[in-house]
C-alpha cells in the first residue's frame, strides 16, 4: 500500500499508507461539508458548530503528512516545493475558475480579474462581499496557510528534526506574538496570517517523529483517547467560548495521534467506502463550494424537509467529488507527474 492517500495536498509515495489517517481525512472533509450546508440552504440557526473541527484535523494531519513524506529522502527543498507545487496547484486553479463560473451563473456575481489573480497566486485579501480574508474559492484560505507551511518546511529541511521543529515553532510563535502586540483587525491579512492554528502543523510535525511509539500504545489507551478526544471537543466548543486552538486543535491532535496508535484495527475493519472517500477528500474539499451553490436554490425550491435537502446535497457532493477525483484530479496529478519527471531528467 502507498502512503498516505494520493489526495494529500502534499501526498507522498513509495511510503506506507496509514489507512486511519486514510479515514480521518475523508470524515474531516465531510465535517466540513456539513458544517457548510446550513448556510448554502439559509438556515443558520442550524450549523453545528464542532463540524469545523474537520479543518483541524486537515492541519494536524498536513504536519504528520509532511514529516513522512520526507523521512529518509533526500533533503532538495526545490523538489520538495515543485513536488507539493504539482500535486496541490493544478487542481485547486481549475477548482477556482469554476467557482468563478458558478458565482456568475448561479448568484449573479462578478468576479475581478485581481480577485482572481490574487487567488490563483495565494495572495490573501479582503473579500468585501463576505467580510473575510479569502479566495474566490473559500475554502482555499486553508491553502494559503498550507503554502506558508510549506514553504517554511522546506526552507528548515536541511536541519535536523528537533532543531527544525524549533525553528518552525519559533516563526509561529513570532506571528502569534505579532498579533498579540499589533492587535490587527479580524479583516486584514495580518490577522490572517497570525493565527494560533498555524500550531497545529507543529503538532502534527511531532506526531511524525513519534509515529513508531504511538503504533506500539495499548489499545485501550488508543480507544479511550478517541473517546476523551471527541467528549472533550464537544464540551469546549458547545460548553466554553475557548480560542479554537485550544477548543478544537487539542482534540483534533489526540484523535489523529490515538487513530494513528489503532492503525493495525483500521487496516482491518475500517469500511472501504471511508477510505474511497480519504481518496477523494481533497476534491471533496474544493468542490462542494460550487456543489453547494449550483444545488442548493434547486433543492430549496423542491420545498423539501431540512434533513431531506441536506441529505440530497451531501449526497450531490460526494457524488461530484468522485467524478471529480477520477477524471480531473487523478489525470493532472498524472500529467504533473510525468513533467516533473521529465523536468529531472533534463536537468540531469
Amino acid at each position: 500500500m502507498n502512503i498516505i492517500p494520493e489526495n494529500d495536498h502534499a501526498a507522498p509515495r513509495r511510503v506506507q499508507q496509514y489507512t486511519s489517517i486514510q479515514v480521518l481525512r475523508g470524515l474531516a472533509a465531510l465535517m466540513v461539508v456539513v458544517y457548510h450546508l446550513p448556510a448554502a440552504l439559509g438556515m443558520l440557526d442550524l450549523r453545528i458548530p464542532i463540524l469545523n473541527s474537520g479543518v483541524n484535523l486537515f492541519f494536524v494531519i498536513s504536519g504528520f503528512v509532511m514529516v513522512l513524506s520526507t523521512e529518509n529522502r533526500r533533503r532538495d527543498h526545490r523538489a520538495f516545493l515543485m513536488q507539493r507545487f504539482t500535486r496541490v496547484v493544478p487542481f485547486y486553479w481549475v477548482m477556482t475558475f469554476l467557482m468563478v463560473a458558478a458565482l456568475w451563473l448561479f448568484a449573479g456575481r462578478a468576479v475581478s480579474l485581481e480577485q482572481t489573480t490574487n487567488s490563483l497566486l495565494f495572495i490573501p485579501y479582503l473579500d468585501t462581499v463576505t467580510g473575510y480574508v479569502q479566495p474566490v474559492l473559500g475554502v482555499g484560505w486553508t491553502l494559503n496557510l498550507e503554502i506558508l507551511f510549506y514553504i517554511l518546511f522546506a526552507a528548515t529541511m536541511g536541519f535536523g528534526r528537533l532543531t527544525q521543529m524549533a525553528a518552525v515553532g519559533v516563526v509561529f510563535a513570532i506571528a502569534v506574538a505579532a498579533r498579540i502586540i499589533f492587535k490587527p483587525a479580524a479583516d486584514t491579512v495580518l490577522f490572517f496570517y497570525t493565527t494560533p492554528i498555524l500550531f497545529e502543523f507543529l503538532a502534527g510535525m511531532a506526531l511524525g517523529h513519534l509515529v513508531r511509539g504511538l503504533t506500539r500504545l495499548p489499545v485501550f489507551l488508543g480507544a479511550s483517547a478517541i473517546v476523551f478526544a471527541i467528549m472533550s471537543v464537544l464540551v469546549m466548543v458547545l460548553g466554553f467560548n475557548l480560542p479554537r486552538t485550544l477548543a478544537q486543535g487539542i482534540p483534533a491532535l489526540i484523535l489523529v495521534a490515538a487513530c494513528i496508535s489503532l492503525e493495525s484495527y483500521f487496516r482491518l475493519f475500517a469500511p472501504r467506502v471511508l477510505a474511497i472517500l480519504g481518496d477523494a477528500s481533497y476534491s471533496l474539499y474544493l468542490t462542494h463550494p460550487i456543489v453547494l451553490l449550483a444545488t442548493a436554490p434547486v433543492v430549496a425550491s423542491a420545498n423539501l424537509s431540512p434533513w431531506l435537502a441536506g441529505v440530497v446535497i451531501v449526497t450531490a457532493c460526494i457524488a461530484v467529488c468522485l467524478a471529480s477525483y477520477s477524471f480531473i484530479e487523478k489525470p493532472l496529478l498524472a500529467i504533473s507527474r510525468m513533467s516533473r519527471s521529465a523536468h529531472q531528467v533534463k536537468a540531469q
